[in-house]
C-alpha cells in the first residue's frame, strides 16, 4: 500500500481507535493499587483497605479507614470510647484530575468501660459489576461490639451502585457448646426487595459468610493491610 493511500485512510484509522477507546472506558475493571503517596494526598491516615477501579462513571477509589477517639455520653456526661468506621468513594473522570469525594459512609460506635470491638470485614468488602451494566457495585461489610460477655455483634452489609443503596443489618449468630445458639436476627432495607436478583443474591451470600463467624474471630481474619 502506498504512503498516499495510508494518508487517505488515516482519518478512518484514528476514528476507529477513538471508538475502541470509548468502548473500553465504558466497561468495568479493577486497576492496580495507587501509590501510597496518592492515598496520603487524600488526607487518609493509615487506610485499612483501598480498591482502585474504573467503570462508566470514570476512575474510582474505595477507601476504608477508622478513627478512634473519645465522646461525651449524653445521659451521664462521662467520657466514652468512640470508633468511627469510614468508607469513602473518591472519583475522577481523567487521570490528570485530582480525586474528589463522591460519597462517604460513617458508622459510629461508642462504648463506656466495656469491651469494644469494631472493624470491617475486608475479605468480603469489594468492588464488582455483577449485572454487567458498567456501573460498579461497592460492597461494604462491618461489625461492632460493646459489651462484657459473649454477646452478638452488630453486623452491617451495605451495597451501593450509583445512587442506589441496599443493606442487611442484624446480629451475628453466637453458638455456645451446651447452651445452644442465639442472635442471628436481621433486617433488610426496603430497597433490597426490588433490587435486581443478582444483587440480592450477592448480599445474601455476603451475609451468610459473616454472620456465623465465631465470636473470637469476628473480624474474619482482618489483616488491616491496604490492598
Amino acid at each position: 500500500m502506498s504512503v498516499k493511500r495510508l494518508w487517505l485512510l488515516r482519518p478512518f484509522i484514528v476514528s476507529g481507535l477513538v471508538l475502541l477507546s470509548a468502548c473500553g472506558q465504558g466497561g468495568f475493571e479493577v486497576l492496580a493499587p495507587l501509590p501510597a503517596a496518592q492515598i496520603d494526598a487524600l488526607g487518609v491516615d493509615a487506610p485499612l483497605k483501598t480498591v482502585h477501579f474504573r467503570d462508566k462513571d470514570g476512575e474510582g477509589l474505595l477507601v476504608l479507614s477508622r478513627t478512634d477517639g473519645q465522646a461525651t455520653d449524653e445521659e451521664t456526661a462521662e467520657d466514652v470510647d468512640k470508633v468511627v468506621l469510614i468508607a469513602t468513594l473518591y472519583g475522577r473522570t481523567t487521570a490528570d484530575e485530582p480525586f474528589k469525594s463522591r460519597w462517604q459512609i460513617d458508622n459510629e460506635t461508642t462504648c463506656a468501660g466495656l469491651d469494644l470491638d469494631v472493624g470491617f470485614y475486608p475479605d468480603v468488602t469489594e468492588v464488582s459489576d455483577l449485572n454487567n451494566d458498567g456501573v460498579a457495585e461497592l460492597t461494604i461489610a462491618s461489625h461492632a461490639f460493646c459489651g462484657g460477655g459473649i454477646d452478638p455483634h452488630a453486623i452491617m452489609v451495605e451495597l451501593r451502585e450509583g445512587q442506589a443503596y441496599y443493606a442487611i443489618e442484624g446480629q451475628s449468630l453466637v453458638s455456645v457448646p451446651g447452651d445452644g445458639s442465639y442472635g442471628g436476627e436481621r433486617k433488610d432495607s426496603p430497597s433490597l426487595t426490588n433490587a435486581p436478583k443478582v444483587l440480592r443474591d450477592h448480599l445474601e451470600a455476603v451475609w451468610s459468610k459473616v454472620y456465623k463467624r465465631p465470636w473470637s474471630h469476628i473480624d474474619g481474619g482482618d489483616d488491616n493491610a491496604a490492598q
